[in-house]
C-alpha cells in the first residue's frame, strides 16, 4: 500500500478535528469577550463559513506553480495555528474593548473579521489542496476524494468530542486552544513529511495535469450553473437543519453547551454516513448521476416529513428527558433520540454534496482541484445563509417542526426543477409526476406538522404565545388569572406572577441597603417583576435593565405588565438587548447598585456571570461608594459550586457579606454583597430609605417596609475561603462542573439542613457587626429560620415555636397595619391581627 493513502486520511482527519475544536473555542471565546448577544453568534458563525468558502474559491484559482501543494497545505495548516494564537491567549480584549469608549462598538464588529476571517480562509484550502496533492498520484480515483471529505468531517467530531469531554472540563478553555494550535502545527508536520512520498511518484504526472486558468467557455462546462446551484442549496438546507435540531433537542435536554454539541456532533456522524454510502449508492445506480440525485432528493425531502412525527414519537407532548438519570443512562438516551432522528435525516441530506463532488472529479480530471474548491466555496457560503435563514425566517415563521417540513419541500422542489430539466432518456416519465405530488406531500405536511406541540403543557396550563427565536423557544403561558410564567425551551421558568412579590424583594434589600441610589442596573429582566421593584425608589433617576433575549423583553412588556407594575412606561427606565456583562463593562463608574439576577449555572454561557473577570467589570462599573448584590439560587447550586462563586466573588470584593431573600429550606436564596463591608452599612440612610418605601402605598411587603424587617435579612461576612479553584472566563469551572453535576446529581443541592447550619454560621459571624438597637431583628430572621426548618421536618419543638412567633417579631414590623402577611417569605405567615 503507497504510504500516502495511510497518511492522507491521518492528515484530514486531525485538520478537521483541529478545525472543529478551534470553530467551537472560536465561539466561546468571542462570546466571552464581545457579549452573548445574538449578534455576537451571528458575526462568529458567519465570519467561519465565510472564510470557508472563501479559502476554497482561492484555491479554484490557484495555478499549479511555486511551492508543490504538500507544502502549501504544510503552510495552511502552520497559518491556522499561528492565527488562532491572538484568540487562544485573548481573555483580556474583553477588558480593552470595554475602555474603548465608541471605538468599542467598532471594535465588537470587527474583532470577528480579524481574528476568525483569516484562519478560516486556511482552513477553507486543505481539503482543495489535499485532493490536488493526490491528483498527481497515478493511483488516485474521485471516490478517494470522497472518502478524505469524509474522514475530515469525522475528525471533526472527534475534535468536539474532545473538546467538550476531556479539553475544557480539564484543561479549561486558553490551554484547550493551545492545544488545538499545536495539533495544527503537528499536522503541517506531517503534510511536510509526506512530500517525501509525493515527489518520486508526481514528476510525470505534474505536468500532464498543470492547470492553467480556464478560459469562460471552460469554465462553464465544468461547472453548469446546476452543479454550483446544487452545491450551494446543500450547504443551505444541511445548515438550516441543524439550526432546527438544535432548537428541538433542547426542548427536551437540558440546556448546556454538553448538549449542543452533542447534537452538533451526531448532525456531522450523519453527514460522516452520507458520505461514506456514495460509492455503494453509485454502484447500486451503475453510476447514473441524474438518477442518484433524483433519489437523493426525493429521499432527503421525506425524511425532513417523518423526522417530526418520529421525534415526538419518542417524546410523546416533548417530556423533558429525567435529570435523575446517571450521565451514561443520560448519553444513551439522547444518543438513541439522535440516532433515530438527526442521523437518518443528516444521512439523506449529507449524500447530496459529496454525490455532486464525485461526478465533478469522475467528468473532469484535469480540473480537480477547481471543482472542489469552487464547489466548497458555493457550499460554504450555502451553509451560512442557510444557518442565517433558519434563525431570523424559517424558525420564527414556522416553527421547529414546520420549518424542518417546509426544508424538505425545498428538496421536492428542486427535484421538480431538475427532472423538468433532464433528457427524456434519463428521465422516467412517472418521476417528475412524481416530485409534484411530493411538494404537494409538503405542503399537506406542514399543516400537519405547524399543529404538533412546540411546549410541553400540563391540562391545567393555556398557551398564551409561544414564538421561536436565535435564543430557543419562548413562551407565555397561563395556568389561573393571576398565575403566568415566561417558559424558555419547555424547561425553564423564566419567573411568574406568583413570585412577584420575592422578585421585587431582590431589589428592594439592595437598594435599601445603599439608602440613596440614583442609578440602578438589573443584569437580567424575564418577567420584569425585580426591576418593578426598583421602580418603587423614589430617589432612583436612572434605570438600566440588560436582557439577552428579544423575546422575553416583548413579553415581559405585552403579557406582564399587570405583574411588574407596567414598568415598560416609566421614563426612567433604559432596556437594553445586551449581554448584562457588555453592559456593565461599558459604563465605568456609572451605577450606585448592579443587582445580578438568579442565573442557571449550567445553562450555555450563564457560567460567564460568575467568573473573576465580570466581577471586576461590575466593580469598575460602581460608583465610589457603590454597592453589588449577586443573588444566588441555592437549590440549583452544590455546596462546593457555591463556595467556588464565593470565593471568586471575594476575590473582587474582600468585604463582602451575605444577606437571604427568604426563609425557606427547599428554595432558599442568598445574595452576595460587595461594595462595603456590613459595618460600613449607614443604618440612619437605610431607614431614610425604608421611610420613603413606606410613602408608596404599594408596598406591603413587611421585611422591607422598616430597617428592622432589613435586619432579618442580613446574614454576615462568610468565612475564611475554602481550598477551591476561582472561576474564570478562561477555565469555565462552574458551567463545566454543573453541566456534568445536574445529571444524576452526584453532588445534592446547597439547601435544607446543610444549607441551614451554613447560614446559621454565618449570622454568628454577622451579629458582632450589626448596632446594637437592631441585633434583637437580626435574631428573629434566624428564628423564623429555624421555625421554617422544624415546620419542613415537622420536628416536636415545632408547637413550642409556634407560639412565640407574636414575641419574635420586631413590634416595627407586627405593628405595622400595612404590612400584608401573605408576602411573608416562608411556609408558616405569620397571623398578626
Amino acid at each position: 500500500m503507497h504510504p500516502l493513502l495511510f497518511l492522507a486520511p491521518v492528515i484530514a482527519g486531525l485538520s478537521g478535528a483541529a478545525a472543529l475544536a478551534h470553530q467551537i473555542l472560536w465561539t466561546r471565546r468571542l462570546v466571552d469577550i464581545l457579549g452573548a448577544s445574538e449578534g455576537t453568534f451571528a458575526r462568529v458563525v458567519g465570519m467561519f463559513f465565510l472564510g470557508l468558502a472563501g479559502g476554497g474559491w482561492i484555491a479554484s484559482r490557484w495555478r499549479d506553480r511555486g511551492p508543490s501543494p504538500w507544502h502549501r497545505l504544510a503552510w495552511a495548516e502552520m497559518g491556522v495555528g499561528i492565527l488562532a494564537l491572538p484568540l487562544a491567549l485573548g481573555a483580556q480584549f474583553s477588558h480593552w474593548i470595554s475602555h474603548q469608549g465608541g471605538m468599542g462598538t467598532v471594535a465588537k464588529w470587527m474583532l470577528p473579521f480579524l481574528l476568525i476571517l483569516p484562519p478560516s480562509l486556511l482552513m477553507g484550502l486543505v481539503t482543495p489542496l489535499l485532493i490536488r496533492a493526490l491528483a498527481h498520484q497515478p493511483w488516485f480515483r474521485p471516490g478517494q476524494a470522497i472518502w478524505l471529505y469524509s474522514v475530515n468531517t469525522l475528525g471533526g467530531v472527534a475534535g468536539i468530542g474532545f473538546v467538550m469531554a476531556y479539553g475544557l472540563p480539564r484543561w479549561g478553555l486558553t490551554m484547550t486552544a493551545l492545544g488545538a494550535v499545536a495539533l495544527n502545527l503537528f499536522t503541517a508536520a506531517l503534510c511536510w513529511s509526506a512530500q517525501r512520498w509525493s515527489a518520486s511518484d508526481s514528476v510525470s504526472s505534474i505536468s500532464s495535469h498543470n492547470e492553467t486558468p480556464p478560459s469562460a467557455s471552460v469554465v462553464a462546462s465544468v461547472h453548469p450553473p446546476p452543479l454550483l446551484t446544487l452545491a450551494f442549496l446543500s450547504g443551505f438546507l444541511v445548515m438550516a437543519q441543524e439550526v432546527l435540531l438544535q432548537h428541538q433537542f433542547a426542548q427536551v435536554t437540558i440546556n448546556s453547551f454538553f448538549s449542543s454539541a452533542t447534537v452538533l456532533a451526531f448532525v456531522l456522524l450523519g453527514l460522516v454516513g452520507g458520505a461514506w454510502l456514495i460509492a455503494p449508492f453509485a454502484r447500486a445506480t451503475a453510476g447514473n448521476f441524474r438518477t442518484s440525485l433524483w433519489i437523493v432528493l426525493a429521499g432527503s425531502g421525506a425524511a425532513c416529513l417523518l423526522e417530526p412525527f418520529l421525534f415526538l414519537q419518542l417524546r410523546p407532548n416533548l417530556a423533558i428527558l429525567p435529570y435523575e438519570l446517571k450521565p451514561a443512562a443520560y448519553f444513551l438516551a439522547v444518543a438513541g433520540m439522535a440516532l433515530i432522528t438527526i442521523v437518518p435525516l443528516m444521512v439523506a441530506s449529507g449524500m447530496l454534496f459529496p454525490l455532486l463532488l464525485r461526478w465533478a472529479l469522475a467528468e473532469n480530471e484535469d480540473r480537480r482541484t477547481s471543482i472542489t474548491g469552487r464547489l466548497l466555496a458555493v457550499n460554504g457560503l450555502g451553509g451560512w445563509i442557510g444557518a442565517e435563514a433558519a434563525e431570523r425566517w424559517v424558525g420564527p415563521s414556522l416553527g421547529i417542526w414546520g420549518g424542518i417540513a417546509a426544508l424538505g419541500g425545498i428538496y421536492w422542489v428542486m427535484g421538480v426543477f431538475f427532472t423538468a430539466k433532464g433528457s427524456s432518456a434519463s428521465c422516467p416519465r412517472w418521476l417528475p409526476l412524481a416530485f409534484r405530488f411530493g411538494v404537494i406531500l409538503a405542503v399537506g405536511g406542514m399543516t400537519l406538522v405547524m399543529r404538533l406541540p412546540q411546549l410541553g403543557q400540563n391540562r391545567a396550563e393555556r398557551l398564551v404565545e409561544l414564538r421561536v427565536g436565535r435564543e430557543g423557544v419562548v413562551a407565555t403561558v397561563s395556568l389561573a388569572p393571576d398565575d403566568w410564567r415566561i417558559v424558555f425551551n419547555n424547561s425553564y421558568t423564566l419567573g411568574g406572577s406568583k413570585a412577584q412579590y420575592n422578585q421585587e424583594r431582590q431589589a428592594h434589600l439592595p437598594l435599601l441597603l445603599h439608602g440613596e441610589a440614583k442609578s440602578v442596573a438589573l443584569l437580567g429582566l424575564a418577567t420584569g417583576s425585580t426591576c418593578a421593584g426598583v421602580t418603587l425608589h423614589p430617589n432612583v433617576q436612572a434605570i438600566d435593565a440588560a436582557e439577552l433575549s428579544p423575546l422575553v423583553i416583548e413579553f415581559a412588556r405585552k403579557h406582564f405588565a399587570p405583574f411588574n407594575r407596567n414598568l415598560f412606561t416609566d421614563p426612567r427606565l433604559r432596556v437594553l438587548q445586551e449581554d448584562a456583562r457588555w453592559l456593565t463593562a461599558a459604563n465605568p463608574g456609572r451605577y450606585d447598585v448592579v443587582i445580578g439576577d438568579l442565573f442557571l449555572p449550567w445553562r450555555t454561557g450563564e457560567g460567564r456571570l460568575f467568573t473573576v473577570e465580570h466581577f471586576q467589570t461590575v466593580r469598575t462599573s460602581l460608583t465610589t461608594n457603590g454597592l453589588f448584590c449577586q443573588w444566588l439560587p441555592l437549590f440549583q447550586l452544590t455546596r462546593e459550586q457555591f463556595e467556588v462563586i464565593l470565593h471568586t466573588f471575594r476575590a473582587v470584593f474582600p468585604e463582602a457579606f451575605l444577606v437571604r431573600g427568604d426563609f425557606y429550606t427547599e428554595l432558599p436564596i442568598v445574595g452576595l454583597v460587595g461594595g462595603r463591608s456590613m459595618k460600613q452599612l449607614d443604618w440612619a440612610r437605610i431607614q431614610s430609605a425604608c421611610e420613603r418605601l413606606r410613602g408608596n402605598g404599594a408596598i406591603q411587603d413587611p421585611l422591607v417596609r422598616h430597617p428592622e424587617g432589613v435586619a432579618m435579612c442580613l446574614l454576615g461576612p462568610p468565612g475564611p475561603d475554602p481550598a477551591v479553584p476561582l472561576n474564570t472566563l478562561g477555565n469555565a469551572w462552574l458551567e463545566w462542573d454543573a453541566g456534568r453535576n445536574i445529571l444524576g446529581l452526584k453532588n445534592p443541592w446547597f439547601v435544607g439542613i446543610p444549607s441551614a447550619e451554613y447560614v446559621r454560621e454565618v449570622f454568628r459571624r454577622g451579629q458582632a457587626e450589626i448596632p446594637e438597637r437592631f441585633r434583637s431583628a437580626h435574631d428573629s430572621g434566624q428564628f423564623f429560620l429555624t421555625l421554617e426548618v422544624a415546620a419542613k421536618l415537622n420536628l416536636p419543638a415545632l408547637s413550642g415555636l409556634k407560639a412565640q412567633i407574636t414575641d419574635r417579631l420586631p413590634p416595627a414590623l407586627a405593628q405595622d397595619p400595612a404590612a400584608d402577611w401573605r408576602h411573608w417569605p416562608m411556609r408558616l405567615k405569620p397571623h398578626i391581627p
